[in-house]
């Protein structure tokens, strides 16, 4: 069965030819394999889409202007066909932003699909040309089926002498849409813009000849890959499976390994509770065809995910009703058919306590490794005990607000620093003498929390910003309890 496609320019990708007085020429950068075929159509922006009529040698509105792949397939041109126009015959295109469509099938013989890379058209302007328009590819940002955040994006360019560049870019959206041409200051933004895809855009003027300069040396885009923010901005928590001793317990050791990372910080819970008591098919009576409400010898603290009953040793998976709170069950049973049940009791929620932070010890065979120590001793008679237990680890970033850190003091010329805590960029706004500097001033590099600024000589430099701590993780973690 073979498989189609048909594919139309958006209003970020179309040929733009509206700078051009005259066109000298089109160009269509394809590959066609074998059991393939490729066909094109073009439009005005704001007419109706053509073809070009090999007979009578001119163009010609398509029988169907509601395209679809079949009926372009059908009525479109080949490349063969448009790369034999006369340059002559192009003409209508000059002036005007064109689209284009590509309708693109292969048959089950076929071994490789058909592409097309490029479809341009080349001209002249009758005027002195002062600007250059340069158009990034997509840039696919995301690593799943669904848009990321944009947490920043840095131009680095020259303008001297009335020179100017103008960067804009184009995202694309979760409903694959993309977006009119803005200016990059509009994408970074709180909350973040969200896209799976951009394109950067960039308008180069240089107005005097000879004088005026424009280059634009890169854009960088800040994003995230997915939109899972492990640990972000909170706090990490593991829990050990739940330990069921032989004894009672009343003391607990805890040595957790972890990476030194700044502003944050590691506390430890304790869970200790005594053992459930289990019953194994107590006898609540014998039916006799008619309801009756039995409760249960132990009704207090019962589980209810243990509780099991039986008719003459067969469990029974409904028509009863069983209430934790008080024990009690209501059923039905036949005549003379033995009632039982199976149940947990004395069966107390879990309770974390605070254990106590003893110390901090380096480890002896990693540097950027710590241990830290936490204990329990139950020295009051009223202090949890008992031979169930579970221990629990938080893992917690910090997080603030700063306003008017002192960083330094310019000197003229590039200087760097590293700030007291991890800034989100987005938010960091550094003043040389209480002013805000401009972004061409200062850079920050997140992985190092390294400030590199250029202030006037004196000028005192301050921060302002919210900030976050990296994300902490446990090495692993060792457990001991005794009597």
């Amino acid at each position: 069965m073979a498989k189609t496609a048909l594919v139309l320019t958006t209003n970020i990708s179309q040929i733009d030819c509206s700078q051009m007085s005259t066109i000298t020429g089109l160009a269509i950068v394809s590959t066609e394999p074998a059991n393939t075929t490729t066909k094109y159509a073009f439009k005005a922006a704001s007419g109706a889409w053509r073809r070009w009529n090999t007979t009578s040698s001119a163009w010609e509105n398509l029988p169907t202007q509601e395209l679809t792949a079949t009926s372009l397939l059908t009525e479109g041109n080949t490349k063969a066909e448009l790369l034999a126009v006369a340059v002559a015959n192009l003409q209508w295109l000059a002036g005007a932003k064109n689209d284009a469509a590509v309708a693109l099938t292969m048959t089950d013989a076929a071994t490789e699909p058909p592409s097309v890379t490029s479809i341009t058209a080349s001209g002249t302007t009758a005027s002195t040309v002062y600007e250059k328009v340069i158009t990034s590819d997509s840039i696919t940002i995301t690593s799943v089926d669904s848009a990321v955040d944009i947490l920043d994006i840095k131009v680095e360019k020259t303008e001297v002498a009335g020179g100017t560049v103008q960067v804009k870019a184009s995202i694309q959206g979760n409903d694959n849409s993309w977006s009119d041409w803005r200016t990059v200051e509009n994408y970074v933004t709180t909350p973040a813009t969200e896209a799976k895809a951009i394109k950067i855009q960039a308008t180069l003027t240089a107005p005097t000849i000879n004088v005026s300069q424009a280059s634009l040396a890169s854009v960088s885009v800040k994003h995230r890959t997915d939109n899972v923010a492990v640990f972000a901005e909170g706090t990490g928590t593991c829990v050990t499976k739940t330990y069921n001793f032989i004894r009672e317990m009343q003391r607990a050791h805890l040595m957790v390994k972890r990476p030194v990372v700044p502003d944050t910080e590691i506390k430890a819970y304790i869970s200790l509770r005594p053992k459930p008591c289990s019953v194994s098919q107590e006898v609540l009576g014998v039916g006799d065809g008619a309801q009756h409400t039995y409760t249960l010898t132990h009704p207090a603290n019962v589980a209810a995910h243990t509780f099991a009953l039986y008719f003459n040793g067969t469990k029974q998976s409904s028509g009863f009703a069983f209430s934790s709170t008080d024990g009690k069950v209501t059923c039905t049973a036949p005549a003379g058919v033995s009632v039982t049940a199976d149940y947990d009791y004395n069966w107390l929620p879990e309770e974390f306590l605070p254990m106590s932070y003893d110390a901090q010890y380096p480890d002896a065979h990693n540097s950027e490794m710590v241990n830290d120590q936490f204990n329990y001793v139950a020295t009051e008679e009223t202090d949890p005990k008992g031979s169930v237990s579970a221990m629990r680890i938080d893992l917690i970033q910090k997080k603030g607000t700063v306003t008017g850190e002192a960083v330094g003091t310019g000197s003229g010329a590039l200087q760097s620093y590293e700030l007291d805590h991890k800034a989100k960029i987005e938010t960091l706004v550094i003043k040389a003498a209480g002013s805000p500097l401009a972004q061409a001033d200062w850079t920050y590099k997140d992985k190092t929390n390294t400030l590199f600024v250029t202030a006037p000589q004196g000028a005192v430099i301050t921060a302002d910003y919210d900030w976050a701590a990296d994300p902490v993780y446990l090495d692993n973690f060792a457990c001991i309890w005794n009597e």
